[in-house]
């Protein structure tokens, strides 16, 4: 469901768009007052709000300040029964996305509601994208500095374990090194898929971490070698 917020102080007019637009499938809250619409904002979190500029207590100017000290803030469409250019200009400087004059046209208002709607959704789905994005970017970052670290420790035990295994008689130590040796040739070719990776398994939980993909990773670089 979408959530709506109306701030409007004509009780006719209010009970009037909340009958409609909750018959078009929306949540509505509503509100009459600066004061009301400030305690709705914190607490329904809608998508639109509908705002009236003229209320008893204050003005919708004071709302649409309001609107943009809210971390996810919703679209303003602004109503006003006056015809001034300045009164109109002021709303759209302050961040109102539409405006609507009074009487309001159902149509009118219909599309407008649409196109503020889908705005949020698609400004909803890029901040989304950029926040995987980074998420993606500071996981590369982190691979690439724990797999320098490691393959130098790497480099260490590889070359003892040389120098040991050209100096043991015993064949089963001499074995055992053997498979030291093949298990950190092993790590190094992993750690080389980790510098770099850049494929990502993104759990369907958006507040979890991206998940590493090594071997999709490795296959990717197999593919730049060969073509």
């Amino acid at each position: 469901m979408q959530e709506l917020l109306i701030v409007e102080d004509d009780v006719i007019l209010q009970l009037s768009l909340t009958a409609m637009l909750r018959r078009d499938g929306y949540t509505i809250h509503a509100a009459r007052s600066v004061a009301e619409a400030r305690v709705l904002l914190m607490q329904a979190h809608p998508l639109v709000v509908l705002l009236d500029l003229g209320l008893p207590d204050g003005s919708g100017f004071d709302v649409l300040n309001q609107l943009k000290e809210l971390h996810t803030p919703p679209l303003a469409i602004v109503t006003t029964a006056s015809d001034s250019i300045a009164v109109v200009i002021e709303a759209l400087r302050l961040g109102a996305f539409d405006y609507l004059t009074k009487p309001l046209n159902n149509d009118l208002l219909r599309t407008a509601l649409r196109r503020a709607i889908e705005y949020q959704h698609l400004r909803r789905q890029a901040n989304e994208n950029a926040r995987l994005r980074a998420a993606e970017e500071a996981m590369r970052a982190t691979a690439r500095a724990a797999a320098h670290h490691l393959s130098q420790h790497l480099t260490v035990i590889m070359g003892e374990a040389q120098l040991l295994q050209e100096e043991v008689q015993d064949d089963e130590l001499r074995a055992g090194l053997d498979r030291i040796l093949r298990a950190t040739e092993q790590a190094a070719y992993t750690l080389s898929g980790l510098r770099s990776a850049r494929h990502f398994v993104i759990n369907a939980d958006i507040d979890s971490e991206p998940i590493l993909d090594i071997a999709a990773a490795q296959e990717r670089r197999q593919e730049q070698r060969e073509s």
